[in-house]
């Protein structure tokens, strides 16, 4: 194996090449740091489950403060791991496990399963409609999961990226009226098959320190109301907004055009560059 090669060697009487002591012991030097950090981002990863347990047993006793609480430890599990798989090349030393797919498996958890079923025990539908609207959504998503395009060159995603996990919990946060909660499920959902550009929080390169700010900011945001609850401080229910709108506005500048020329370029010298 490629991993294995290099370092010096001693070669024996009968001509066969034999590991010095230091050359046989440099490969583990070299190659257990990167298996074991390629582990450890994957078990990082699968952290997600665990919290997506935990959040349906909350859902399941009427919970929500904690139910929100775990969806949100999940979204940060969700936001640091790829980072590091990327800088740590965890696809190369661990290919055994395909990290892509384990974050699809937990993401189908927390990020849709769990708020459907938030949104339907916590009475966020209109009546009668909360099944039904349910069911489209998770129909919706399961199909957008399953795209081959879901990304652009330029890290925007085609269609709602399956968002619920932020979207949910801001709506029941503002006590929205069920109608409009099931105006804006419907209407996301619809556009799962779609190019409609949705801004990637982390990957797109412009606007990052703006996009990761403002993320932030509705994380914060969002924990503090959830502590507050039942009350629902008045200036917190403007600023809690500022996100979602954020990413929608970009996404829709981006959808008719906005810079698309540039960023294809810049994405494609930065992938060239790289190999």
């Amino acid at each position: 194996m490629a991993a294995w090669r290099g370092g010096p060697s001693e070669t024996s009487h009968d001509g066969m090449s034999t590991p010095t002591p230091d050359s046989a012991s440099q490969p583990v030097t070299t190659l257990s740091h990167p298996v074991l950090k390629g582990y450890l981002v994957h078990c990082f990863t699968a952290l997600g489950a665990v919290c997506g347990m935990f959040g349906l047993i909350a859902v399941a006793d009427g919970d929500a403060k904690e139910a929100i609480l775990w969806l949100a430890v999940a979204m940060i599990l969700d936001g640091i791991d790829g980072p590091a798989a990327r800088a740590w090349a965890v696809s190369t030393h661990v290919p055994r496990i395909d990290g892509y797919t384990l974050d699809l498996i937990i993401d189908f958890v927390t990020c849709i399963v769990i708020p459907v079923l938030f949104m339907h025990r916590f009475g966020m539908l209109p009546e009668g409609w909360s099944l039904v609207i349910g069911a489209f959504v998770l129909f919706m998503s399961a199909l957008w999961m399953s795209r081959t395009d879901q990304m652009t060159d330029d890290h925007f995603f085609n269609g709602f990226p399956c968002e619920w996990n932020m979207i949910v919990p801001t709506l029941f946060l503002l006590d929205s009226k069920p109608w409009v909660t099931g105006v804006i499920c419907v209407a996301l959902a619809l556009t799962q098959l779609t190019n409609w550009k949705f801004l990637h929080p982390m990957q797109v390169r412009r606007f990052r320190p703006v996009t990761v700010t403002v993320t932030i900011a509705w994380l914060a945001i969002m924990l503090a109301m959830t502590a507050d609850l039942p009350n629902h401080n008045e200036v917190a229910q403007y600023l809690i907004v500022v996100c979602p709108m954020y990413i929608v506005g970009v996404g829709v500048w981006r959808t008719f055009g906005g810079g698309s020329d540039q960023h294809q370029q810049a994405a494609a010298a930065e992938h060239s560059t790289a190999s």
